[in-house]
């Protein structure tokens, strides 16, 4: 009887337990949802962000915050969204929201000095007379086909920016945009840039139309410098430089005369400041005669140029018929399937410098650059920017055209380390001496001809022009042996890297005509940053220098690099004997009349050729196993690394559910 009365008492408290955890359940269940929507509410209204990017890209940079805390005359922005109707496609509207929330850390970072107005400009309302007022044009939707305003407007007193429409781009660009507008307006215009070249990077009309020619586009770079700068040309052949120029870009100086030079020199010993960009193959030189295919025949300007008589004055050793070829920084040309040693793909590793200028950027493309070597003249610092790494070779321009047959084989397997490191960008700064001690060469001319003259005239004649000339030369400064002020130059051993097709992929937004800049790489903010550093605003380096383009896949280049160099001299190897024993074949049968057959050959002679044609055989088999077996390797080493991206966080997800099922059922057995 006792046991019956235990067992009822001992079920009925496991159905009470039972009963009496539900009731308690449903309370956990509440108080969690509660918590959710407090913590919810708690995080929206603090506005509190965690950016977790390795270069906090998402969190206003240091340079934008230095330009908002200079604001002292109030700014406004207006901007321009139909995220509230069914214009937009969902996507389009995730990115307006994105927009907003940037103008909103831009709102909260200028303590109150820049303000930010939202406008939904439907058809026929007040914002939409605004947007049109601002200058903004409407973009077509891609997904529901609508027209739509998505920019923004930036005022300060009577400057307006315009972002006439915002693409679908990574936000470090938008903040980059915004920063540039805000300093524009809040600043004023910027200084003069002239840009010394023959090349028609301008944009304009060139040639004939009849005979193919028309209206070419800018430089996109140059479209960009336009934003910050006023922006002016001057030819290869001018004889000086105004006075007014902040920055002399010299770009591509193919037919630069002495006369030019002297003046380039004159303007540095004044305090000026040059940016020189040679190079002595030029590759896309050719593009700009061919209807834009480098592949085509030669066209356009000369592949080379040089400063000889400013390099030779400033130290600079720079052999314009060599280029660098650097394979640690080769270039992998995924169409062709293999790797250009000069087409250098630089990463950090190549920027030895903390200087602004290259401080920020991921990577930078150079292609068939030169290699300076420079040892500056006493009063002169030099600081390389970007170097080459030591595994390097300079090699003529034909063997570095990578559209020449077999010119890249070739050149990868004869090349021959030479343990050199080449700058391709560096900085001179300080106190220069005369490139021209005999002064303007252009004067020496004159008193040439001016000797040949008179002695072709009378003595009054000669006389009298004498005093012309002389009066003519008092009026004329005299040359500068030394410097004035203290100069900088900027050297740069390849043009390529400023060409659109290098440095940046244009896209078209529909219906507008405008182009959408996506860099490739860190080439144009290089160039902005140098030029920033130069003349303009130093706060946009560190602004601009975030959204420099992609980030490559440094390590698996490097480990693709070592499979290769593994198969490399084998390959190499077996390629020589089977090309020996085609050629010894055919050094047989070229001493046979040609309607003589194998089987009448001398039995020594057919087996030479048998023994001959079989390790020409073995060979290619070699060849094609070699090529296999690295393909293998390529292969291993690309779907290891797709594995760990893909695989490793649903397989950490499983093994962290595994270990807390295992938890729970441990201490579930305890009891």
């Amino acid at each position: 009887m006792s046991e019956a009365k235990a067992s009822s008492k001992s079920t009925a408290r496991r159905h009470h337990g039972q009963f009496g955890r539900v009731p308690t359940a449903i309370v956990g269940v509440i108080v969690m949802f509660l918590i959710a929507i407090a913590v919810n509410y708690i995080a929206k209204a603090v506005g509190g962000r965690w950016d977790l990017t390795e270069n906090k890209v998402y969190t206003l940079s240091n340079g934008t915050r230095n330009i908002l805390k200079r604001i002292d005359t109030p700014v406004a922005v207006r901007f321009y969204t139909n995220d509230s109707s069914d214009f937009m496609s969902p996507a389009e509207i995730a990115y307006s929201k994105r927009v907003e929330d940037l103008l909103n850390e831009y709102q909260k970072a200028s303590g109150g000095k820049l303000t930010v107005k939202k406008l939904d400009p439907e058809p026929s309302t007040d914002a939409e007379d605004s947007a049109i007022l601002d200058g903004l044009q409407r973009g077509l939707s891609r997904e529901t086909g609508n027209e739509i305003f998505l920019g923004i407007a930036v005022s300060c007193v009577d400057e307006t920016e315009v972002i006439p429409f915002l693409p679908a781009r990574p936000e470090t660009l938008m903040e980059y945009d915004l920063s540039r507008a805000i300093a524009r307006v809040h600043d004023g215009a910027g200084s003069i840039i002239r840009i010394m070249t023959t090349m028609q990077i301008g944009g304009g009309f060139s040639g004939n139309p009849m005979m193919g020619g028309g209206s070419t586009p800018a430089w996109f770079f140059v479209e960009e410098l336009r934003r910050d700068y006023t922006v002016e040309f001057l030819p290869a052949t001018a004889e000086e430089i105004p006075a007014d120029t902040e920055t002399l870009v010299v770009l591509h100086p193919y037919d630069v005369t002495e006369e030019t030079q002297y003046a380039i020199d004159q303007y540095l010993l004044k305090g000026g400041k040059v940016i020189a960009a040679v190079d002595p193959s030029f590759f896309y030189a050719r593009a700009m005669g061919a209807g834009g295919n480098p592949m085509q025949a030669q066209g356009g300007p000369a592949p080379s140029s040089n400063l000889n008589k400013l390099f030779e004055a400033w130290g600079v050793k720079y052999d314009d018929t060599k280029v660098v070829a650097d394979n640690k920084f080769a270039t992998e040309i995924i169409r062709q399937g293999y790797v250009v040693p000069t087409f250098l793909s630089m990463n950090q590793d190549a920027f030895p410098s903390d200087d602004p200028i290259v401080k920020f950027i991921q990577n930078a493309q150079f292609l068939t650059p030169g290699g300076f070597t420079i040892s500056p003249p006493e009063g002169v610092t030099k600081e390389d920017l970007v170097t080459t790494s030591p595994d390097t070779q300079l090699v003529g321009s034909f063997e570095a055209d990578p559209t020449q047959e077999d010119s890249i084989k070739r050149l990868r397997d004869d090349f021959q380390p030479s343990g050199t490191t080449y700058s391709i960008i560096s900085r001179l700064s300080g106190s220069f001496k005369t490139a021209f001690p005999d002064g303007n060469p252009a004067d020496a001319a004159k008193k040439e001809d001016a000797a040949a003259d008179a002695e072709k005239k009378d003595g009054e004649d000669a006389k009298k022009e004498e005093g012309e000339k002389k009066e003519d030369a008092e009026k004329k400064p005299e040359s500068l042996k030394a410097s004035e002020k203290d100069g900088v130059v900027l050297l740069i051993s390849d043009v390529d890297f400023l060409y659109d097709a290098v440095c940046v992929r244009l896209n078209q937004i529909p219906g507008l005509g405008i182009r959408i800049p996506e860099p490739l790489n860190g080439n144009l903010s290089l160039v902005q940053n140098a030029i920033d550093q130069l003349s303009g605003d130093p706060e946009l380096i560190n602004v601009r220098s975030r959204s420099s383009g992609r980030r490559p896949f440094t390590k698996l280049n490097e480990w693709l690099a070592q499979a290769e160099s593994k198969f490399r001299g084998e390959l190499s190897e077996f390629e020589a004997k089977a090309k020996d024993a085609e050629s010894r074949v055919n050094e047989i049968l070229s001493q046979t009349p040609g309607n003589v057959q194998d089987a009448l050959l001398s039995p020594e002679v057919q087996a030479e050729l048998e023994k001959l044609r079989k390790e020409q055989v073995s060979m290619n088999k070699k060849v094609r196993e070699l090529n296999k077996e690295m393909k293998r390797d390529f292969d291993l080493v690309q779907n290891l690394i797709k594995l760990l991206t893909t695989g490793l966080m649903p397989l950490l997800v499983i093994i962290v559910g595994v270990a807390l099922a295992l938890t729970r059922r441990f201490k579930t057995a305890a009891r």
